[in-house]
């Protein structure tokens, strides 16, 4: 069970040398419960209430986040800045709409375990090209710092000055962006290496979606 591991494992990183509790007797006193209690939970030796909830939270897709185990920099989020979805031919970054709020908060370490968090944009995606894994309206986490493409994987490319989001295909001196949605888009756009006519370029990879479930 997801949620249950990580109440387990979040709090056995809360104690040890260096960290918020010195060990578990430590940590009861400060919550104002027994040390055999935190110890029991720790190697998982009761809480059955718990492991019912963690169920339901598991099937909810709820997850509990800790702070670390030093007490800091739990509560610190990034909010990445909100892209346009139109660019300035030649232009290889997307642009930002200042004008937009903050939509989504991200913790910075999830982020770098997906690329570099300063270099990373949301950007709106328009139409249902990528259906059903992206679809219109959804936002999308572009980094910009990842702009070698790799077959299979999902990329905001520029052509002229429309952004859009497909999957790539390489072949030999021209990149092919493919639609997941057929339906939408039957056939792939071709886009060659040496061709002056082809104004393009990589903005960045998509590494995460953010959607309604409806």
């Amino acid at each position: 069970m997801g949620f249950y591991n990580d109440i387990v494992q979040g709090l056995g990183n809360m104690i040890g040398q260096g960290r918020r509790y010195a060990n578990p007797t430590q940590m009861a006193k400060a919550c104002g419960v027994a040390p055999n209690q935190i110890i029991r939970y720790i190697k998982q030796e009761r809480g059955k209430h718990i492991q019912v909830l963690a169920r339901i939270l598991d099937e909810v897709g709820a997850r509990i986040v800790f702070p670390d185990g030093d007490g800091t920099g739990g509560g610190n989020f990034k909010c990445p800045p909100k892209a346009l979805a139109r660019a300035e031919q030649n232009n290889e970054t997307l642009q930002t709409d200042s004008g937009q709020q903050d939509l989504l908060a991200f913790n910075p370490r999830w982020m770098a375990e997906k690329g570099n968090p300063d270099s990373m944009k949301l950007l709106t995606v328009t139409g249902n090209a990528m259906a059903p894994r992206i679809e219109d309206g959804n936002h999308v986490l572009v980094d910009e710092s990842q702009k070698d493409f790799f077959e299979g994987r999902i990329y905001a490319v520029r052509i002229d000055e429309e952004i859009l989001v497909r999957r790539v295909a390489r072949e030999p001196g021209r990149i092919l962006l493919l639609s997941d949605n057929t339906e939408s888009s039957p056939g792939p756009i071709i886009l060659e290496h040496n061709n002056p006519a082809h104004n393009w370029a990589a903005m960045g990879r998509v590494v995460f979606v953010a959607k309604d479930l409806l």
